[in-house]
């Protein structure tokens, strides 16, 4: 198994899929209008444009939404039939098992409903599947021995939608299974007692975007209501549901959910309440992150520090170290299992490197990464943990969707990811006799497939036509650019006032900023694919920039150079610095 080595050897050179940049210009009168409409500067008001919020209403419910914006969750199809069931649950005594997922939605999906059916008094379970023991979702043996442990009640969570198997063997063996899940729906739904999925609710609806944690939340809500208006909490203390926002905003943002509406609600109280730093695991894992405690909290932190580290238990572990963790009540516990979580994502992040220059390696030898339309890509020696994180690594280098898989013993099992205007569950339909079984949502698939179909999958993969062919613009790699400024403009001034559009991530991005012109000293390279510099244009006094995943080494950063990057704040040692955060780099256009 690869991965026990320190070696930090220089990936292949390979290039990466040439970007072109895109200026957002939404107009200045438009900017002007919306800015003295919804009492903001006119490069928030730009910015908000650049996100199609175009009028004051919807201005001011973008940047001072709150909780009470949020929906009736009674709105879902079968919420009250699910609610009715766990609370026929609740007051029959009847054991409840939460089964989850690997991932991050998964885990802290399980958490939050562990931890509110606890606290109303239930009978309440739960189970953690091992990614290669297990694979994705809820197996018939899985619930074989849910029924024989006594579970009357199944919530799958962040699976379900598809497990048909299973859920009917549940059937027979007296167990209702109640899906919160919100995966594309299948041809044809398994027989839940009910789907939670709002890819059942129709276009439009407020709650399409959410992961699966949100929905859990959303539960949790109608639940209460339910019982609030039965009299239950007459004699005993009504939960507040503010307390697991902490782990709403995590799984939601490490889920890639887009931050909008009802997520964007989520987030933004959720991170306040991570602000307070409550619960024992998220302080372990701030601690070896290496947030200090004073620092402020973004969505980035939890996109790219927490949620790493948890998602790795379930990659190099077992994900229910990750539950345990979240769950855990007692401090030292909670700081040694933490502790586990960071060993195993250094060591995945070891592992990913490899099988990543491996990849380059292969795309060296083979020539026409770029030509293809879409990469299958497999190796024995590839671990089946990592193989998603590297699919999107490898969407983001070459532009291409991708599918990179794990082989074992014939078998390959692995992970897809797609470029945006694709649909790869859709892509992936006319190839399912090739394949033992797939799942996912439009960008994102887990996948089985025997070692004899690989190179059809492949070929196949390599001509799809994915898109219309009216569509070329899909094939080209795009950094979409919010505005070009003058480098004296990368200020203080200018990154405070952009915070108020956040919590910046899918769906709403930070802001990028383009600085053409610009001199370059003092390159070096970094740990991680990092380059490191300070920039200067005529004018202006030399700011720190700093770059990861550009496929740049410091001799190639010759002459003038044209930017794009994000505005951002780092701290070190109770110091606070202002430093370009590099999206591109490139020799300067004239």
């Amino acid at each position: 198994m690869k991965g026990d080595g320190r070696s930090q050897a220089p990936l292949p050179v390979v290039p990466r899929a040439v970007r072109q940049w895109r200026l957002r210009d939404p107009g200045a009168d438009d900017a002007a209008s919306l800015g003295e409409a919804a009492s903001v500067p006119p490069l928030v008001a730009r910015l908000l444009l650049n996100r199609g919020v175009s009028s004051a209403d919807d201005a001011k419910a973008w940047l001072h939404g709150s909780l009470k914006d949020l929906p009736d969750p009674r709105r879902m199809v079968d919420m009250d039939k699910t609610v009715d069931r766990l609370v026929q649950a609740l007051q029959d005594g009847e054991r409840i098992c939460i089964h989850g997922d690997y991932d991050v939605d998964g885990c802290t999906s399980t958490v939050l409903l562990v931890d509110f059916l606890r606290d109303l008094g239930a009978d309440v379970d739960w189970y953690a599947p091992h990614r290669e023991r297990d694979g994705y979702g809820i197996q018939t043996a899985t619930m074989r021995r849910l029924a024989e442990g006594g579970a009357r009640v199944v919530v799958t969570c962040d699976n379900g939608t598809s497990a048909h198997e299973a859920i009917a063997a549940g059937n027979e063996l007296g167990v209702d299974t109640l899906v919160c899940d919100h995966h594309s729906l299948p041809d044809a739904l398994p027989s839940a007692f009910s789907i939670l999925n709002p890819k059942r609710d129709g276009e439009g609806n407020p709650y399409m975007d959410m992961a699966a944690v949100g929905i859990a939340f959303m539960l949790s809500v109608a639940i209460r209501a339910r019982l609030r208006e039965s009299g239950f909490f007459a004699d005993r203390d009504e939960p507040d549901l503010r307390r697991y926002l902490d782990i709403v905003a995590l799984g939601t943002v490490a889920d890639m959910a887009p931050l909008r509406g009802v997520n964007r609600v989520l987030v933004r109280s959720g991170l306040r309440v991570l602000e307070r730093r409550e619960r024992p695991g998220i302080r372990g894992l701030l601690e070896v992150s290496g947030i200090s405690d004073d620092a402020p909290l973004e969505a980035s932190h939890l996109g790219f520090r927490l949620g790493p580290r948890i998602n790795a238990a379930g990659r190099m572990d077992e994900s229910r170290r990750a539950v345990d963790l979240l769950l855990a009540r007692d401090e030292q516990l909670a700081r040694t299992t933490a502790r586990d979580l960071d060993a195993f994502n250094r060591r995945r992040q070891q592992i990913q490197r490899e099988i990543f220059s491996d990849v380059l390696s292969q795309a060296a030898r083979d020539g026409d990464f770029h030509e293809r339309r879409g990469l299958v890509l497999w190796s024995e020696q590839w671990h089946p943990g990592v193989v998603g994180i590297v699919a999107s690594k490898v969407v983001r280098y070459f532009h291409r969707p991708a599918l990179v898989l794990a082989l074992r013993d014939g078998v390959a099992t692995g992970s897809g990811r797609a470029i945006s205007g694709i649909d790869l569950v859709g892509a992936l339909r006319p190839y399912r006799q090739l394949m033992e079984r797939f799942g996912g949502h439009r960008a994102a698939v887990g996948l089985t497939i025997r070692e004899e179909n690989l190179a059809a999958l492949r070929d196949a993969f390599a001509n799809e036509a994915f898109a219309d062919d009216d569509d070329p613009d899909v094939w080209t790699a795009r950094l979409s650019v919010d505005a070009e400024i003058p480098l004296s403009m990368a200020s203080w001034a200018t990154y405070e006032s952009i915070q108020k559009l956040g919590p910046f991530g899918m769906g709403n991005p930070e802001p990028v900023f383009a600085a053409r012109g610009l001199k370059a000293t003092g390159v070096r390279a970094l740990p991680k694919e990092g380059i490191r510099m300070q920039l200067a244009q005529a004018g202006s006094e030399a700011m720190p920039a700093v770059g990861f995943g550009l496929g740049l080494r410091p001799e190639q950063i010759r002459g003038p150079v044209d930017v794009a990057f994000n505005l951002q704040e780092n701290r070190w040692r109770g110091r606070r610095s202002l430093e370009l955060h590099l999206r591109d780099l490139r020799p300067s256009v004239a």
